[in-house]
């Protein structure tokens, strides 16, 4: 009985301080000690989306903390056990440590379009894969063109370019992948090229009702159509699942000791397509705690490139995962119209690319002996088309022996619809393998699991919260009702873990943005407008919870960057009740002064200042005007009291189409130590910024 209350205590004690005690301890009584094990810690999207607020029921403690995302967690939720000797923080103005270019990205919502074209004799069909760029554009990313009729009959892969315009390989058109779904002429006056089999087609318009149809052949223009017709794409309603907002991913080597230049790393999919000599998509970047005058804690000059992989033929458009062991990323590839889940075992020897435009590819063929294996998400990994712009969710085990993974597909044909996949071999050195797979009737969001309920819950296209329990075997889907029946989105949940409650979030019920609370089992909802509805946008995108509601002292509130008029990022805060979500929002203030769109908001709390952060992106319309009144920009807010200040003179940084969503990382006194990590949405960089205060 005394040895299973010692086990219980200690099971129940903050790992890093017992540990510290324990080696302490055993110093002073002049024993020898075992080789310290590193303690490596990984700040990636799922973090975000499953919780565990603090509890006295020592019953939910020991179910919680058999999970290795747990003690994840809980570092977390406490930067003051990191780098213990790097404390207390100093004060000092946010700002902008380095940002690295990553090429042609564009982190915006993807809509998947299909289109018919009659110009003179030439007809034919094709498919489109677009980012939404604001004010009407959309950038054709991936897709093929078929030529059924006419000149040049084929199938052709659309070439990637734009949205400045670009020359094609063979110099014939000059072009930028542009359309225009909501206007005549559809396509504009430099129109889309595809390319294959040594041609090269240019389809544009010039007016109204006015297309042309060019193909061009090794020096000869063997096609030229100038005599009007039709161009008609077709975008579906449903923009491709996770809406743009993904998140970097940052691995640390060990909280315990000092900061490590070389092992702490970053790393982010590029959703664009890869180019073999040209452009990556997915780059790793090491010497973190770097600025651009090489005075930061690591000495270079910025950050160091350590990885940059052209992987598979596609896009890296969603967050990653990284392994426990820092050396293995998980993550999908989408191309046009079927996609792959990969796990990549960072390269170590040879040559592994120096940036986004310097990529090489991963393994032997790149001179380096990274491993990238896949395997293809259809039902039987097989050859049915299947789309994915999902994040897996990885499920930890131990030394990552026996990690799952669950990720989502979808079809946007006849009406949508998906499929869930268990994957095996995820970080364990073999090729990953479906273990099964279940069809969805909807189009669904990234799947999130949840280790108590054993659930893999996901939101649809229908306004509803689903989930799949793994039997083991074929499993089967439970679909809830219908919350959100004017939805276009599919954002995934939010999984309180401790109390077993799910958050979701959807731009429409036919009259407001929602969120919704709900207890795991779906028997019950409640729902919380948090602005217009809308179908310009899909958010609202990922809340967050203030301290109190993480620590259990205090007053709880969530935090949502809601629609407001429809298209007026608008902070929101929702207070609770016996833990059950307020019927309306406490309190509310603009993000923007126009029509703009909103990153998800992350919440930091630093127990030196005993402040707590919130940080949240704007795609233009900034309400600091003191960034020029137009520009999109990434806040930081104080909600230590309450409700923040939000105005003209609120601390912004400016950020090119708004923000991807944030990964704030730790507090310290080093020198660019604390810091958050996002994307500039149009702008086309990686960027770390000091968080507003700290150092």
């Amino acid at each position: 009985m005394i040895a299973r209350i010692q086990f219980s205590f200690v099971r129940f004690f903050p790992a890093a301080i017992f540990f510290g005690l324990l080696i302490s301890n055993l110093a002073a009584l002049g024993q020898s000690t075992a080789p310290r094990v590193p303690v490596g810690v990984v700040s990636d999207w799922t973090h975000r989306h499953l919780l565990y607020p603090e509890s006295s029921d020592v019953f939910k403690k020991a179910r919680l903390q058999s999970d290795p995302r747990w003690m994840q967690n809980w570092y977390l939720r406490h930067p003051e056990a990191w780098w213990p000797e790097y404390h207390p923080v100093r004060h000092k103005p946010a700002h902008r440590d380095w940002s690295v270019p990553l090429g042609t990205a564009i982190y915006e919502p993807l809509f998947d379009s299909t289109f018919t074209f009659s110009i003179g004799a030439q007809t034919g069909n094709g498919t489109l894969t677009a980012q939404d760029l604001g004010s009407g554009e959309m950038l054709a990313t991936t897709g093929s063109l078929t030529v059924t009729g006419g000149s040049d009959l084929g199938t052709y892969a659309l070439y990637p370019g734009g949205p400045g315009v670009t020359t094609s390989p063979a110099g014939a058109f000059v072009f930028d992948d542009l359309i225009f779904p909501a206007a005549d002429p559809t396509l504009d006056t430099d129109g889309v090229v595809f390319a294959g089999a040594g041609k090269e087609i240019n389809i544009w318009g010039n007016s109204a009702g006015n297309y042309s149809f060019y193909t061009y052949t090794g020096g000869t223009y063997t096609t030229q159509v100038t005599s009007g017709g039709t161009f008609t794409p077709t975008v579906n309603a449903n923009p491709d699942p996770g809406g743009g907002q993904t998140f970097p991913a940052k691995f640390v080597f060990d909280v315990t000791q000092a900061p490590s230049c070389t092992s702490d790393f970053a790393v982010i999919g590029i959703p664009t397509s890869r180019a073999v000599v040209s452009q990556a998509n997915i780059i790793g970047l090491n010497n973190l705690y770097s600025n651009s005058t090489s005075t930061g804690f690591c000495p270079t000059n910025g950050p160091t490139v350590t990885f940059a992989y052209t992987s598979g033929t596609g896009q890296v458009p969603a967050s990653v995962v990284i392994s426990e062991s820092g050396q293995q990323i998980a993550y999908v590839e989408n191309n046009s119209g079927f996609s792959f889940f990969h796990v990549l075992t960072i390269g170590t020897t040879g040559t592994n690319g120096t940036g986004a435009t310097s990529p090489v590819a991963p393994g032997a063929a790149g001179g380096n002996n990274a491993v990238d294996t896949r395997v293809r998400l259809s039902p039987d990994g097989g050859t049915t088309n299947q789309s994915s712009t999902t994040e897996p969710f990885v499920v930890y085990t131990p030394k990552d022996s026996a990690d799952v993974a669950y990720v989502t597909t979808y079809s946007t044909a006849s009406g949508g619809s998906g499929y869930l996949y268990k994957i095996g071999n995820v970080f364990n050195g073999s090729a990953p393998t479906i273990i099964w797979s279940v069809a969805i009737t909807a189009i669904p969001s990234t799947p999130v699991y949840d280790n108590v309920s054993n659930n893999i819950y996901f939101t649809d296209s229908a306004g509803r919260i689903d989930f799949v329990t793994d039997t083991g075997t074929a499993p089967t889907v439970t679909y809830g009702a219908v919350l959100a029946s004017g939805t276009t989105s599919e954002n995934p949940v939010i999984v309180d873990v401790t109390n077993q409650v799910l958050y979701a979030f959807f731009n429409s019920n036919g009259t407001n943005a929602i969120v919704v609370q709900a207890p795991t089992s779906l028997a019950s909802s409640v729902s919380v407008p948090v602005g217009a509805a809308t179908t310009t946008y899909t958010g609202p995108y990922l809340p967050d919870f203030n301290n109190a509601f993480y620590s259990g002292t205090g007053t709880p509130f969530m935090y949502v960057a809601g629609t407001g008029t429809g298209t007026l990022p608008t902070l929101y805060s929702i207070g609770f009740t016996g833990g059950v979500l307020n019927s309306s929002a406490t309190a509310s203030a603009a993000l923007a002064t126009g029509t703009a769109d909103a990153s998800p908001v992350s919440e930091f709390y630093n127990a030196t200042l005993a402040k707590d952060f919130l940080f949240v992106g704007v795609s233009n319309n900034c309400v600091a005007t003191t960034l020029g009144g137009t520009a999109g920009c990434v806040m930081s807010l104080d909600i230590t009291s309450g409700f923040p200040t939000i105005n003209a003179t609120t601390t912004a940084l400016a950020a090119a189409g708004g923000t991807s969503g944030i990964i704030p990382d730790n507090e310290s006194s080093l020198p660019e130590a604390s810091s958050i990590y996002y994307a500039t949405k149009s702008g086309q960089t990686l960027v770390k910024a000091t968080q507003s205060t700290l150092n």
